[in-house]
């Protein structure tokens, strides 16, 4: 973090071939040039992990806000199931909503309709074809 390491090669031999073959370049350089350029871009410094022999560089995006928390003690299986696919799409439709959880259209409704009085997702236009759920920010 204070750009005063000694970089230390893993498999010298690896690094000998790559810098004979002028392959890599700047050995020692890329932590503060990922730096720079984050710093250039405005965005926030990775995060350096080393654990179990492993190593680590998680870069975290600002655009991308972090799942809320749930309590979902509180809700059936179907609204449970109906959450786990809008985290991995990012949204739901009634129509999706009937399909993944095998129920009404009155049943999906007021399940839906539940989850947004409790904000955990919001309606996004209007009824019809084009309203979707996504998780509440």
């Amino acid at each position: 973090m204070k750009d005063d390491y000694i970089p230390k090669s893993r498999n010298k031999v690896l690094v000998e071939v790559l810098s004979k073959s002028r392959i890599m370049d700047k050995r020692g350089t890329g932590f503060l040039r990922i730096r720079e350029s984050m710093k250039k871009w405005n965005l926030p410094n990775p995060e350096f992990i080393e654990k179990l022999g492993y190593f680590v560089i998680r870069f975290n995006n600002p655009a991308i806000q972090k799942i809320p928390e749930i309590d979902e003690s509180k809700l059936n299986e179907r609204q449970k199931k109906a959450l786990e696919y809008i985290k991995i799409r990012g949204k739901v439709t009634n129509k999706k909503y009937r399909d993944i959880c095998a129920v009404n259209r009155i049943m999906a409704f007021r399940d839906l309709s539940e989850l947004v009085k409790k904000k955990i997702i919001e309606k996004i236009g209007k009824t019809g074809r084009g309203a979707y759920y996504i998780l509440k920010r």
